[in-house]
Protein backbone atom coordinates (compact mmCIF):
# COMPACT_ATOMS: atom_id res chain seq x y z
CA UNK A 1 0.00 0.00 0.00
CA UNK A 2 1.45 3.05 -1.14
CA UNK A 3 2.77 5.67 1.56
CA UNK A 4 0.43 8.83 0.21
CA UNK A 5 -3.17 6.18 -0.18
CA UNK A 6 -2.05 5.07 3.41
CA UNK A 7 -1.71 8.02 5.04
CA UNK A 8 -5.14 9.38 2.89
CA UNK A 9 -6.87 6.61 4.32
CA UNK A 10 -9.23 6.42 7.51
CA UNK A 11 -8.84 2.94 9.61
CA UNK A 12 -11.74 0.89 8.40
CA UNK A 13 -10.91 1.95 5.18
CA UNK A 14 -7.49 0.53 4.78
CA UNK A 15 -8.60 -2.45 6.36
CA UNK A 16 -11.18 -2.67 3.75
CA UNK A 17 -8.68 -2.05 1.02
CA UNK A 18 -6.52 -4.71 2.65
CA UNK A 19 -9.45 -7.40 2.31
CA UNK A 20 -9.68 -6.62 -0.97
CA UNK A 21 -5.87 -6.99 -1.50
CA UNK A 22 -5.70 -10.18 0.10
CA UNK A 23 -8.61 -11.81 -1.36
CA UNK A 24 -7.56 -10.67 -5.32
CA UNK A 25 -4.00 -12.49 -4.96
CA UNK A 26 -5.69 -15.62 -3.23
CA UNK A 27 -4.65 -15.16 -0.12
CA UNK A 28 -8.07 -15.05 1.38
CA UNK A 29 -11.77 -16.56 0.10
CA UNK A 30 -14.48 -13.98 -1.33
CA UNK A 31 -16.39 -15.54 1.90
CA UNK A 32 -13.23 -14.65 4.25
CA UNK A 33 -13.51 -11.02 2.78
CA UNK A 34 -17.26 -11.18 3.55
CA UNK A 35 -16.28 -11.87 7.09
CA UNK A 36 -13.59 -9.27 7.71
CA UNK A 37 -16.13 -7.11 6.45
CA UNK A 38 -18.56 -7.69 9.36
CA UNK A 39 -15.51 -7.47 11.89
CA UNK A 40 -15.05 -3.84 10.55
CA UNK A 41 -18.48 -3.01 10.79
CA UNK A 42 -18.75 -4.55 14.13
CA UNK A 43 -15.36 -2.29 14.74
CA UNK A 44 -13.41 -4.97 16.43
CA UNK A 45 -10.14 -3.94 18.14
CA UNK A 46 -8.30 -6.80 17.23
CA UNK A 47 -8.29 -5.55 13.28
CA UNK A 48 -6.66 -2.20 14.54
CA UNK A 49 -3.76 -4.26 15.67
CA UNK A 50 -3.32 -6.15 12.72
CA UNK A 51 -3.90 -2.75 10.41
CA UNK A 52 -0.79 -1.66 12.21
CA UNK A 53 1.25 -5.33 12.29
CA UNK A 54 0.57 -4.81 8.41
CA UNK A 55 2.08 -0.89 8.14
CA UNK A 56 5.22 -2.13 10.13
CA UNK A 57 5.87 -5.09 8.76
CA UNK A 58 3.70 -5.12 5.28
CA UNK A 59 2.03 -8.06 5.95
CA UNK A 60 4.78 -10.23 5.26
CA UNK A 61 4.90 -12.77 8.04
CA UNK A 62 2.96 -15.94 8.52
CA UNK A 63 1.84 -14.93 11.89
CA UNK A 64 0.35 -11.94 10.66
CA UNK A 65 -1.75 -14.35 7.99
CA UNK A 66 -2.63 -17.36 10.22
CA UNK A 67 -3.75 -14.74 12.63
CA UNK A 68 -5.91 -12.85 9.83
CA UNK A 69 -7.40 -16.99 8.77
CA UNK A 70 -7.43 -17.34 12.45
CA UNK A 71 -9.82 -14.15 12.76
CA UNK A 72 -12.18 -15.18 9.24
CA UNK A 73 -12.71 -18.71 10.77
CA UNK A 74 -14.07 -17.44 14.34
CA UNK A 75 -16.16 -15.78 12.39
CA UNK A 76 -17.63 -18.11 10.68
CA UNK A 77 -17.94 -20.44 13.19
CA UNK A 78 -20.13 -18.08 14.79
CA UNK A 79 -22.47 -17.71 12.10
CA UNK A 80 -22.07 -22.25 11.91
CA UNK A 81 -22.97 -22.15 15.55
CA UNK A 82 -26.09 -20.10 14.92
CA UNK A 83 -27.37 -21.89 11.76
CA UNK A 84 -27.45 -25.58 13.95
CA UNK A 85 -28.30 -24.05 17.30
CA UNK A 86 -31.97 -26.26 16.53
CA UNK A 87 -29.84 -28.94 15.08
CA UNK A 88 -27.38 -30.29 17.73
CA UNK A 89 -24.92 -33.29 17.89
CA UNK A 90 -27.05 -35.04 20.10
CA UNK A 91 -30.41 -35.17 18.14
CA UNK A 92 -28.27 -35.85 15.18
CA UNK A 93 -27.05 -38.91 17.04
CA UNK A 94 -30.56 -39.75 18.07
CA UNK A 95 -31.72 -39.35 14.93
CA UNK A 96 -29.34 -42.05 13.36
CA UNK A 97 -29.61 -44.92 16.16
CA UNK A 98 -33.47 -44.63 16.05
CA UNK A 99 -33.54 -45.40 12.10
CA UNK A 100 -31.28 -47.70 12.30
CA UNK A 101 -32.99 -49.48 15.00
CA UNK A 102 -36.08 -49.28 13.04
CA UNK A 103 -34.92 -50.30 10.05
CA UNK A 104 -32.62 -53.73 11.65
CA UNK A 105 -29.75 -51.90 10.51
CA UNK A 106 -27.41 -51.77 13.63
CA UNK A 107 -25.33 -54.34 12.36
CA UNK A 108 -24.14 -51.64 9.71
CA UNK A 109 -21.16 -50.08 11.06
CA UNK A 110 -20.48 -48.01 8.05
CA UNK A 111 -23.62 -46.10 9.24
CA UNK A 112 -22.54 -44.82 12.62
CA UNK A 113 -22.98 -41.28 13.24
CA UNK A 114 -19.80 -39.00 13.83
CA UNK A 115 -19.08 -35.50 13.14
CA UNK A 116 -16.02 -33.04 11.95
CA UNK A 117 -15.14 -30.82 14.59
CA UNK A 118 -15.25 -27.36 13.41
CA UNK A 119 -11.63 -26.03 13.25
CA UNK A 120 -9.65 -29.27 12.37
CA UNK A 121 -11.87 -29.66 9.31
CA UNK A 122 -11.26 -25.70 8.80
CA UNK A 123 -7.13 -26.43 8.70
CA UNK A 124 -7.32 -29.62 6.60
CA UNK A 125 -9.39 -27.27 4.17
CA UNK A 126 -7.16 -23.96 4.55
CA UNK A 127 -4.10 -26.75 3.86
CA UNK A 128 -5.71 -27.94 0.69
CA UNK A 129 -6.50 -24.27 0.00
CA UNK A 130 -9.30 -25.34 -3.01
CA UNK A 131 -9.80 -22.86 -6.13
CA UNK A 132 -13.13 -20.38 -6.54
CA UNK A 133 -15.58 -21.85 -8.56
CA UNK A 134 -14.23 -25.81 -7.87
CA UNK A 135 -16.76 -28.46 -6.53
CA UNK A 136 -16.90 -29.83 -2.83
CA UNK A 137 -18.87 -33.03 -2.05
CA UNK A 138 -19.44 -34.70 1.55
CA UNK A 139 -20.06 -38.51 0.99
CA UNK A 140 -22.23 -40.02 3.99
CA UNK A 141 -22.79 -36.18 5.39
CA UNK A 142 -25.15 -36.65 7.87
CA UNK A 143 -26.71 -33.15 8.99
CA UNK A 144 -24.69 -31.44 7.11
CA UNK A 145 -22.00 -29.63 9.04
CA UNK A 146 -19.25 -30.49 7.02
CA UNK A 147 -20.83 -29.14 3.78
CA UNK A 148 -21.80 -25.40 5.58
CA UNK A 149 -18.02 -25.25 7.01
CA UNK A 150 -16.86 -25.81 3.60
CA UNK A 151 -19.67 -23.44 2.01
CA UNK A 152 -18.36 -20.72 4.67
CA UNK A 153 -14.85 -20.57 4.46
CA UNK A 154 -13.99 -21.28 0.94
CA UNK A 155 -15.61 -19.95 -2.61
CA UNK A 156 -16.87 -23.26 -3.94
CA UNK A 157 -19.00 -23.14 -6.89
CA UNK A 158 -21.41 -25.35 -5.09
CA UNK A 159 -21.18 -27.76 -1.94
CA UNK A 160 -23.05 -31.04 -1.86
CA UNK A 161 -24.03 -33.72 0.73
CA UNK A 162 -25.39 -37.14 0.39
CA UNK A 163 -26.16 -39.03 2.93
CA UNK A 164 -28.55 -42.69 2.95
CA UNK A 165 -30.37 -42.31 6.21
CA UNK A 166 -33.54 -40.35 5.88
CA UNK A 167 -33.65 -38.57 8.82
CA UNK A 168 -30.54 -37.20 8.94
CA UNK A 169 -31.20 -36.26 5.30
CA UNK A 170 -34.62 -34.34 6.70
CA UNK A 171 -32.45 -32.92 9.82
CA UNK A 172 -29.97 -31.68 6.73
CA UNK A 173 -32.92 -29.93 4.40
CA UNK A 174 -34.32 -28.39 7.37
CA UNK A 175 -30.33 -26.70 7.90
CA UNK A 176 -30.48 -26.09 4.62
CA UNK A 177 -33.90 -24.03 4.55
CA UNK A 178 -32.52 -22.41 7.30
CA UNK A 179 -29.49 -21.52 5.51
CA UNK A 180 -31.24 -20.01 1.94
CA UNK A 181 -33.29 -17.99 4.18
CA UNK A 182 -30.99 -16.19 6.87
CA UNK A 183 -27.36 -17.24 6.22
CA UNK A 184 -26.26 -17.07 2.60
CA UNK A 185 -26.74 -13.06 2.68
CA UNK A 186 -23.85 -13.18 4.91
CA UNK A 187 -21.23 -14.58 2.59
CA UNK A 188 -20.04 -12.83 -0.69
CA UNK A 189 -22.11 -11.97 -3.35
CA UNK A 190 -19.56 -12.53 -6.20
CA UNK A 191 -20.19 -16.91 -5.79
CA UNK A 192 -22.76 -18.77 -6.21
CA UNK A 193 -23.13 -19.91 -2.58
CA UNK A 194 -24.99 -22.97 -3.59
CA UNK A 195 -25.68 -26.08 -1.41
CA UNK A 196 -27.57 -29.07 -1.94
CA UNK A 197 -28.36 -31.73 0.22
CA UNK A 198 -29.79 -35.34 -1.50
CA UNK A 199 -30.65 -38.66 0.07
CA UNK A 200 -29.10 -42.06 -1.30
CA UNK A 201 -25.90 -44.55 -1.30
CA UNK A 202 -22.75 -42.98 -2.28
CA UNK A 203 -22.23 -45.95 -4.69
CA UNK A 204 -25.21 -45.08 -6.57
CA UNK A 205 -25.00 -40.78 -6.84
CA UNK A 206 -22.13 -39.59 -8.76
CA UNK A 207 -19.98 -37.31 -7.69
CA UNK A 208 -17.12 -38.17 -10.37
CA UNK A 209 -17.14 -34.24 -10.75
CA UNK A 210 -16.10 -33.27 -7.65
CA UNK A 211 -12.80 -31.21 -7.23
CA UNK A 212 -12.43 -31.67 -3.00
CA UNK A 213 -14.48 -35.00 -1.90
CA UNK A 214 -14.65 -35.63 1.83
CA UNK A 215 -15.75 -39.29 3.33
CA UNK A 216 -15.73 -39.51 7.35
CA UNK A 217 -14.88 -43.13 6.80
CA UNK A 218 -13.69 -44.21 10.49
CA UNK A 219 -16.54 -46.83 10.41
CA UNK A 220 -16.53 -47.65 6.82
CA UNK A 221 -16.45 -51.40 6.67
CA UNK A 222 -13.31 -52.70 3.86
CA UNK A 223 -15.70 -53.69 1.21
CA UNK A 224 -17.28 -49.84 1.54
CA UNK A 225 -13.77 -48.88 1.17
CA UNK A 226 -13.09 -50.69 -1.91
CA UNK A 227 -16.05 -49.84 -3.73
CA UNK A 228 -16.04 -46.18 -2.76
CA UNK A 229 -12.14 -46.10 -3.71
CA UNK A 230 -12.99 -47.57 -7.22
CA UNK A 231 -15.66 -45.08 -7.92
CA UNK A 232 -13.17 -42.17 -6.87
CA UNK A 233 -10.84 -43.53 -9.91
CA UNK A 234 -13.64 -41.70 -11.65
CA UNK A 235 -12.50 -37.94 -10.22
CA UNK A 236 -10.86 -36.08 -12.69
CA UNK A 237 -6.55 -35.93 -12.35
CA UNK A 238 -5.30 -32.77 -9.45
CA UNK A 239 -9.24 -33.72 -7.54
CA UNK A 240 -8.89 -34.33 -3.47
CA UNK A 241 -10.31 -36.85 -1.72
CA UNK A 242 -10.04 -36.42 2.60
CA UNK A 243 -10.33 -39.51 4.56
CA UNK A 244 -10.63 -40.22 8.01
CA UNK A 245 -8.62 -43.21 9.83
CA UNK A 246 -8.82 -45.29 6.98
CA UNK A 247 -6.87 -44.01 3.26
CA UNK A 248 -7.81 -45.14 -0.57
CA UNK A 249 -7.20 -48.24 -1.54
CA UNK A 250 -6.71 -47.34 -4.86
CA UNK A 251 -2.86 -46.73 -6.57
CA UNK A 252 -4.68 -43.83 -8.49
CA UNK A 253 -4.46 -41.62 -5.85
CA UNK A 254 -1.02 -39.90 -4.48
CA UNK A 255 -1.05 -39.68 -0.68
CA UNK A 256 -0.37 -36.38 0.40
CA UNK A 257 -0.59 -36.35 4.25
CA UNK A 258 -1.50 -38.33 6.94
CA UNK A 259 -1.87 -36.27 10.32
CA UNK A 260 -4.30 -36.53 13.54
CA UNK A 261 -6.55 -33.96 13.90
CA UNK A 262 -9.48 -33.78 17.18
CA UNK A 263 -12.83 -34.62 15.44
CA UNK A 264 -16.54 -34.72 17.64
CA UNK A 265 -15.61 -38.70 18.79
CA UNK A 266 -11.81 -37.65 19.82
CA UNK A 267 -8.66 -37.69 17.45
CA UNK A 268 -8.91 -39.35 14.08
CA UNK A 269 -6.02 -39.71 11.39
CA UNK A 270 -7.17 -37.64 8.16
CA UNK A 271 -6.06 -38.93 4.70
CA UNK A 272 -5.38 -36.24 1.97
CA UNK A 273 -5.18 -37.44 -1.07
CA UNK A 274 -4.71 -36.61 -5.11
CA UNK A 275 -5.71 -37.95 -8.09
CA UNK A 276 -2.60 -38.85 -10.20
CA UNK A 277 -3.01 -38.01 -14.10
CA UNK A 278 -4.22 -41.04 -15.92
CA UNK A 279 -0.64 -42.44 -17.07
CA UNK A 280 -0.38 -42.50 -12.87
CA UNK A 281 2.12 -39.63 -13.16
CA UNK A 282 1.94 -36.75 -9.96
CA UNK A 283 -0.43 -34.10 -11.01
CA UNK A 284 1.10 -30.99 -10.93
CA UNK A 285 -0.04 -27.42 -10.43
CA UNK A 286 0.89 -26.08 -13.64
CA UNK A 287 -1.90 -28.66 -15.09
CA UNK A 288 -4.76 -26.50 -13.86
CA UNK A 289 -6.85 -24.50 -15.74
CA UNK A 290 -9.30 -21.38 -15.00
CA UNK A 291 -12.90 -22.72 -14.01
CA UNK A 292 -14.85 -21.56 -16.64
CA UNK A 293 -17.51 -19.12 -15.47
CA UNK A 294 -21.21 -21.14 -16.78
CA UNK A 295 -24.24 -21.89 -14.99
CA UNK A 296 -23.82 -25.64 -14.80
CA UNK A 297 -24.30 -25.34 -11.39
CA UNK A 298 -27.92 -24.64 -12.16
CA UNK A 299 -28.71 -28.18 -12.77
CA UNK A 300 -28.45 -29.10 -8.63
CA UNK A 301 -31.72 -27.47 -7.05
CA UNK A 302 -31.09 -25.05 -4.17
CA UNK A 303 -33.37 -27.22 -2.30
CA UNK A 304 -32.93 -31.19 -2.01
CA UNK A 305 -34.04 -34.59 -3.67
CA UNK A 306 -34.42 -37.22 -2.47
CA UNK A 307 3.89 -43.32 4.51
CA UNK A 308 4.77 -47.52 4.90
CA UNK A 309 1.97 -50.10 5.76
CA UNK A 310 3.37 -50.71 9.24
CA UNK A 311 3.13 -47.14 9.95
CA UNK A 312 -0.27 -46.75 8.78
CA UNK A 313 -1.83 -49.86 10.73
CA UNK A 314 -0.40 -48.17 13.68
CA UNK A 315 -2.52 -44.92 12.97
CA UNK A 316 -5.52 -46.80 12.14
CA UNK A 317 -5.09 -48.42 15.89
CA UNK A 318 -5.00 -45.27 17.56
CA UNK A 319 -7.62 -43.87 15.93
CA UNK A 320 -11.14 -44.51 17.85
CA UNK A 321 -13.07 -47.30 16.33
CA UNK A 322 -16.51 -46.34 16.50
CA UNK A 323 -17.30 -49.69 15.48
CA UNK A 324 -16.59 -50.58 19.03
CA UNK A 325 -18.42 -47.85 20.95
CA UNK A 326 -21.82 -48.20 19.20
CA UNK A 327 -24.65 -47.77 21.74
CA UNK A 328 -22.51 -46.08 24.44
CA UNK A 329 -20.49 -48.46 25.58
CA UNK A 330 -17.39 -47.53 27.39
CA UNK A 331 -14.31 -49.75 27.07
CA UNK A 332 -10.69 -48.92 27.56
CA UNK A 333 -11.45 -45.99 29.87
CA UNK A 334 -12.59 -43.36 27.33
CA UNK A 335 -15.87 -42.31 28.01
CA UNK A 336 -15.26 -39.02 28.17
CA UNK A 337 -14.42 -39.68 23.95
CA UNK A 338 -17.38 -41.02 23.57
CA UNK A 339 -20.19 -38.08 24.34
CA UNK A 340 -20.67 -37.67 21.19
CA UNK A 341 -21.07 -41.04 19.87
CA UNK A 342 -23.96 -43.58 18.65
Amino acid sequence: MADGQSSSLTAPAKLLLLASLLAKDGVITNNGKAFLKELILQKDPRLMELLERFDSQEGQDTAFLDTINDLIEGEAEKLFDSLYNECTLEKAKSLSKAEREVKSMDEEKSLIYGEVEFHSFARVLRKIGPRPGTKFYDLGSGTGRAVFIARFLHDFDRCVGLEILEGLHGAAAQVLERYNQHYRQYLSTGNSQRVAVYQGSILEQDWSDGDLVFANSTCFDDDLMEQMSKQAERLSPGAFFVTFTKGLTSDEFELMERKRYKMSWGPATVFIHRRLNHDKTVFSNEQLQDVPDDDSYKEYDDTYESSDEDEEEDDEEKDLDLADYDDGEEEDGEDDQLEDLD
